[in-house]
């Protein structure tokens, strides 16, 4: 296949391109390369993904564009089999400072993807987030065991399922503009039978992750460790979050 990964430089849209690359598969990444100015600190050098990929597999290319850019999406499109769609702006913190921009990369930038898949004959896979579930997660019952909380209905002890209620919440700007992008990728799939895919991502740790203390934050724990900063921990250290790891 001929894939196109958004965002393909980054930590998981890199991942993606190297899976595919593996498999056979002539990959172009579009990225443009901002991700080591995320939240205004240094994370590392923009090229490093890049770089990693380029001399690892001869089958993957660069090609340096934005998704808030129609054309430049719709240009890089043209013949590929499947989008895998991973680049946003990805820090809530940011959104809250910068919403224009968070909604300019994540809901503009999504349908921007969206239209050159429906005219390119593209399928489409959708990198989403929990977030966008809001804070009605947060209305859901606790109980303190001994070293954690957990949730006290037993309903979603496993987990959120998927129907989860998304609206009379408060969501974040960041959470708002990703559930935006989240729908519209649902509804080319049920108006014009566009192939979607969509994945509600949470804490994704892996090799490669440039993490800061909020956001990427398992991986900002190992970066504090070796670099002898101190590590903040908030609240009383009983909270609970699934680590998932970004490779198979």
């Amino acid at each position: 296949m001929r894939m196109l990964v958004t965002g393909g430089a980054g930590f998981i849209g890199s991942h993606v391109a190297e899976h595919y690359a593996k498999e056979g598969n002539e990959v172009l990444v579009f990225d443009n390369l901002s991700r080591a100015s995320v939240l205004g600190k240094s994370v590392g050098d923009p090229l490093y993904n890049w770089n990693y990929l380029k001399n690892s597999y001869a089958n993957v290319a660069l090609v340096r564009g934005d998704v808030r850019n129609f054309e430049e999406v719709r240009a890089s499109s043209k013949g590929v089999d499947v989008i895998v769609h991973a680049a946003a702006q990805v820090a809530v913190t940011t959104s809250l400072s910068d919403p224009r921009m968070d909604f300019d990369v994540n809901a503009l930038g999504t349908f921007n993807v969206l239209e050159a898949a429906r005219l390119n004959d593209a399928s489409i896979i959708f990198l989403s987030t929990n977030k966008v579930y809001g804070g009605n997660v947060n209305k859901i019952p606790v109980k303190e065991e001994g070293k954690r909380y957990c949730f006290a209905d037993e309903r979603y002890r496993n987990g959120i399922p998927e129907t989860f209620l998304v609206d009379l919440c408060g969501h974040s700007p960041y959470g708002c503009s990703k559930l935006s992008a989240d729908i519209y990728v649902q509804d080319y799939a049920y108006t014009y039978g566009l192939k979607t895919g969509v994945f509600r991502l949470s804490c994704i740790y892996g090799e490669r992750q440039f993490g800061v203390e909020d956001q990427g934050w398992l991986s900002w724990f190992v970066i504090a460790t070796l670099t002898d900063r101190p590590i903040t921990i908030y609240g009383d250290g009983k909270q609970v979050r699934d680590v998932l790891y970004v490779g198979i």
